[in-house]
Order: structure tokens, then sequence, then C-alpha cells
């Protein structure tokens, strides 16, 4: 069902789809409103990726993890962005307050800040008109020294807004989502995300991207202590990237990058090859980065990631790979199967908590951590929730359209599938889960093909 469109929304996409600065990216205008969105690995997506490759190069833009956001910017007429929900015009630029620098100043300053009413230097300026002296302290928070004038402030911390500023403080009226939509921004405002997306309603922003992912992609991995790590990152308003996404079947970890949420965004669960580096010299100092299911297709191909291109590659060949998996799951689900599928989970994790001492937001180490065991009823009630949405996710792939879409092509990946499910009629569970190893080696092997 397709959503309403703010009149001033569609006032917008008219603007910009015209605009000289976006000839040549593709845009389908033969219906009623022009076509905003399309997904990033369809063919027209491929087109306007092309074209944002090519914006890259004429802006010396070294093509890598987060340069679709920075083009974007620039290439964008007017840096102000219309909200499709409610219509409200937002800067692009990191002129906002986030939550960590909104804390400060009500607390400091004793005001009410509403997120994205005001933007940074309308605050300083109120504030300090009040009072002068509030310029030391302000200062001292942006990391600047003290500065003599609320204009040389300002100043400073303009300069970086547009890519390089000072993330870990403000945030733009929106994200980051090239190729999918025609201007390189969320459709949606920073103003009304939590409106249209649930996962990140004001309520579960905390929780966002903590226990539900890992289940959602049958991860391995410490989740309880890798989520309360994360929580470090949410803190000083920076967001914790996975330096092996979940998504392409690594493990859940407590280590993370660093990242600004709009760089992460535009990272959008792909490698560069730094991160390759890191996850094999992670495995070589023995440390487990990959789920035992995407094991065999990351042992065959890791050695042959040369460059932020191959690893690239890589990246899309570990996620079809680990939706074929998913696939694999859902038809051992269809035939009954749930206590051998739940021993492939680790709910176990839940009735544990952590404390995370000395942590550097810069770095995104810490110095040491505090483990809690946890016996109660919101432990029991989380694992069965913990069950509940990695069984959805399943019930998903069993729809015909999302099975077409990854589908394998391989009689034998057929046969072996049923193979599993004989063993288990049997209850060999232990052979059942050899030839489910099998089954996903055959897949690992086909996939690798296309490396």
């Amino acid at each position: 069902m397709s959503r309403e469109w703010h009149k001033n929304f569609i006032e917008y996409t008219k603007f910009i789809s015209n605009h000289p600065n976006y000839n040549g990216l593709y845009i389908d205008k033969s219906a009623d409103r022009v076509k905003w969105v399309v997904a990033g690995k369809s063919d027209n997506g491929m087109k306007r990726r092309k074209w944002w490759d090519k914006k890259c190069k004429e802006y010396s833009i070294e093509i890598k993890a987060g340069c679709y956001a920075i083009v974007a910017l620039r290439v964008h007429p007017t840096k102000k962005h219309v909200c499709q929900i409610c219509g409200k015009s937002l800067n692009l630029e990191y002129v906002y307050p986030n939550n960590r620098t909104i804390e400060f100043f009500n607390k400091n300053f004793n005001i009410n800040i509403k997120p994205y009413k005001e933007d940074i230097f309308q605050i300083i300026n109120s504030i300090v008109s009040k009072d002068v002296n509030n310029l030391t302290l302000i200062s001292k928070y942006f990391k600047y020294p003290l500065i003599g004038s609320v204009g040389e402030l300002n100043k400073n911390i303009r300069e970086g807004h547009t890519e390089k500023s000072k993330k870990s403080f403000l945030s733009p009226g929106a994200m980051s989502n090239s190729p999918d939509r025609f201007d390189g921004f969320h459709s949606d405002g920073a103003c009304c995300r939590h409106k249209s997306d649930k996962g990140r309603h004001k309520e579960n922003l905390s929780r966002y991207s903590q226990d539900r992912r890992v289940y959602e992609n049958w991860a391995d991995g410490n989740w309880k202590k890798a989520d309360r790590l994360m929580s470090e990152f949410s803190k000083h308003g920076i967001s914790a990237d996975h330096i092996g996404p979940i998504s392409l079947g690594f493990c859940h970890r407590p280590k993370f990058a660093p990242l600004s949420k709009e760089d992460n965004s535009s990272k959008n669960n792909r490698m560069d090859l730094n991160d390759v580096r890191i996850l094999i010299n992670d495995e070589v100092a023995g440390n487990e980065v990959i789920s035992w299911h995407s094991k065999s297709i990351w042992d065959l191909l890791k050695k042959d990631v040369h460059s932020d291109s191959d690893a690239k590659k890589l990246s899309s060949i570990m996620r079809t790979n680990l939706h074929q998996i998913l696939i694999v799951f859902s038809k051992i689900n269809e035939e009954g199967y749930i206590d051998f599928l739940k021993s492939f989970l680790n709910p176990e994790y839940s009735f544990y908590d952590y404390k995370f001492h000395g942590f550097n937001p810069k770095t995104g180490l810490y110095k040491h951590v505090d483990k809690k065991k946890l016996v109660g009823k919101n432990q029991k009630n989380n694992v069965d929730r913990y069950y509940r949405v990695a069984f959805e996710t399943l019930e998903k792939y069993q729809q015909k359209d999302n099975r077409r879409a990854y589908l394998w092509d391989s009689s034998e990946v057929d046969r072996s599938i049923i193979l599993v499910c004989k063993e288990l009629s049997a209850k060999n569970f232990n052979k059942a889960r050899r030839q489910l190893e099998k089954t996903i080696e055959l897949l690992a092997s086909l996939n690798a093909r296309k490396f």
C-alpha cells in the first residue's frame, strides 16, 4: 500500500527531479507523480548507482563506504530536504543537536530544546546573548580551545558541517539513502523517522539494532555483551559499525568501529578492504568472527580480497549466501523440526549482563568489563521473544516471492535438503547436522563461483 505524500514533499520531488544538478539520473515520470524510490539492486537502481559513481569522480571523492552521503550533499542545490510525512523543510548539513547535545544544553542552561526545531547556531546565539560567559562552557563541550566570540565559535562549528563535522555532537535533517532515493536521502526527515520506522520509535531507540537482528540472521557471538557495548557508543552520540556485518553472516561480537550514523547508514552492510583485513587478523588472534553457517563461504573467498571493490563483491555474495541458508532453514522449519533448528540459536546470553569501564568513543575500545548473571522472569520472556523473532524470519522466507529472489539452481542442493529431513525423521540428529553442513558447503561452493 503506497504511503500518503505531503503536498510539500510532492512539490519538492518535482523541483529536485527537474533540477539540472540531477541531469542524467534515472527517474520514471510516466505516472501521476515521479517514481522517487527504486530498489538499490534492481536494474534501475544500478543505473542510479552508476550516476552517483560518476558524480563521485567529478568531485574527486573516493568510491568507498560513505562516499554517496558526501556527494549527495554536494550535489543538492538547496541543502534543504522536505519530509514526506509532515512537509517540514530541514537542513541536510550537520546543524541539529543530537540527543547527547540536547541533553547537555538542557541540563547546563535550564532550557528545553526540542529535536529538529532549531539549529545549533540559533541555540548558541540565544544562550550567549543572555550571558556571554556561557561561551566558555559551550566551547569546551565542542572540544575547542577558549574562543573569544560567538561568531568565531559558530564559524569553527560551521566549517566542518558538510561532510566532516563534529558528528558525535550534531545530526542532519535527513539521513543518506543512495541510490534508492532519487536525491540520495531518506524520504522521511529526521523529524518523523520514528513514525515510519517502528524500530526507531522513540521508546525503542535504545534497543534498535541490539538483540533483534542477531536472531533475524541467526548469528553467533555473545550478543548480550555486544548489545551493551553498542549502548556505550549510543551514549556518546556515535554509531557502532559492525566490522563484519551480521547481515552477511558474521558474528554479533563486542567489537565495533565508531562511525557517524550517516556514514554507517551509507555503508549499508558492505565491507571494505580494511574490514576484511581486520577480520582475518582477528581470526588469526583466535577470535570467532564468522557464524558457523557462513564460515564456508568466508573461508573460500577471504584470501582473494585485494581491494575495496573485491570486498564489496564479497559482501554481495555473502549476503546472497545467507539468504539461501535461511531458505534452507525455512524448509526444515516447514517440515516441523523446530527443536533441531533451536539448537543453532544462543538464548543463554540473555542470562548475563555487562558493564563497560573506560570506554573511549574515539576508538571504540574499553579498559575492562564486569559480567553479572541474571535470573528472573524478564530473562525467560527475552528468550521466548528471541525464538519468536528467529522463526518469524523463517516464515517470511517461506513466502514464494522471498524465496524466488534468492533460490539456487541446483538439484544437488535440493537432494541434500531432503537427506537432512530424512535423517531428522529417523531422529538421527548428529547425521542430520552433518548433512546440513554439507548442504551449506554446496551453497558456498556455488556462490563462490560468482566472485
